[in-house]
């Protein structure tokens, strides 16, 4: 494994899905924060899947050889795009005597769905024929297809082991059309780096922009180029209240047309409406005894607040 710290140095194979912003777990934004030393990467080493993912690696990968005949040997070596050095890979295994890579996966049963065979028709020479698409998750397939690439390799194998249950294989052919838009934007990225430059925001990045500036100082600054979308933040929340009212008059005349029965159904639909138990804690009590403040903790935040301007006459 290679340090933090020269993690910062390049865009590696779990980087170039969100490089793409293609990646359900970062952003570029996020990716960009940790690469120019503004954030640190989340500390994922004492999360249990992760600990157990690296400790069944070795396991993956032989079982692999098991059912392929195939040997596999482990490859400490990082690879360098040979004309981008901040463009690298650290491949999982080398299949020997072979242009082929293996990577090894694991993950939960509740993900079973997105490792997937599924029938699709297809048209061949005018033909309508069922294929079998064999499912692997984007961010894998752009990892290895990043890695093909760096390496020069020509095939790659990805190997998961699901829920400890099932074992699956799937290959992926280098795509060198595809990589080349990788690299493309990769540079692009790497350029933003460089020079301190953020990427556009996404609309997964408000965490990350709260982390960015969780402060504010007194000053109130002028940005006209930013009013046609606070104009329009405004009606969205105008939208939603509107809809959120429509909603909870929907469900009251539902749950009025239910009354004490368990629910309805209609030639569509079932609704039921059962009675669920929770515990909540008693402040007042608390207050009340003295111990509310002992164990409040506090925090604090920016909210985002919107008024619009009286007309001066």
């Amino acid at each position: 494994m290679f340090a933090v710290e020269d993690r910062r140095k390049y865009i590696g194979g779990s980087d170039i899905a969100v490089v793409m912003g293609m990646s359900r777990w970062k952003t570029p934004l996020k990716l960009w924060l940790e690469k120019t030393g503004q954030a640190e990467p989340d500390d994922l080493s004492q999360v249990e899947a992760v600990q157990l993912g690296s400790e069944l690696e070795e396991f993956v990968a032989q079982k692999f050889a098991k059912e392929t005949g195939k040997q596999v040997r482990k490859q400490s070596k990082m690879y360098v795009h040979k004309d981008y050095p901040y463009m690298a890979a650290h491949i999982d295994r080398l299949i020997t005597g072979t242009d082929e890579i293996l990577e090894c996966k694991t993950c939960g049963s509740y993900k079973e769905d997105e490792w997937a065979e599924v029938v699709e028709t297809v048209e061949i020479d005018g033909k309508k024929v069922e294929k079998v698409i064999e499912k692997v998750p984007k961010e894998y397939l752009l990892q290895v297809t990043w890695y093909l690439g760096i390496t020069g390799k020509k095939l790659a194998h990805i190997a998961v082991l699901i829920g400890g249950q099932k074992f699956k294989k799937r290959k992926i052919e280098f795509d060198k059309e595809l990589f080349d838009v990788m690299v493309d934007m990769a540079k692009d990225f790497w350029k933003s780096v460089e020079a301190k430059t953020p990427p556009a925001v996404s609309a997964s990045d408000n965490p990350v922009i709260v982390q960015m500036f969780p402060e504010a100082d007194t000053e109130i600054i002028e940005n006209q180029e930013i009013e046609a979308n606070i104009a329009k933040l405004q009606k969205v929340k105008d939208d939603i209240s509107v809809l959120n009212d429509e909603k909870e008059m929907l469900e009251a005349e539902i749950k009025s047309a239910i009354g004490e029965h368990l629910g309805v159904s209609t030639e569509k639909f079932k609704v039921t409406w059962p009675k669920y138990q929770q515990t909540k804690v008693n402040t007042e009590r608390l207050k009340a005894d003295g111990l509310y403040e002992k164990y409040a903790d506090k925090s604090s935040y920016r909210r985002l607040n919107i008024s619009e301007k009286k007309k001066v006459a």
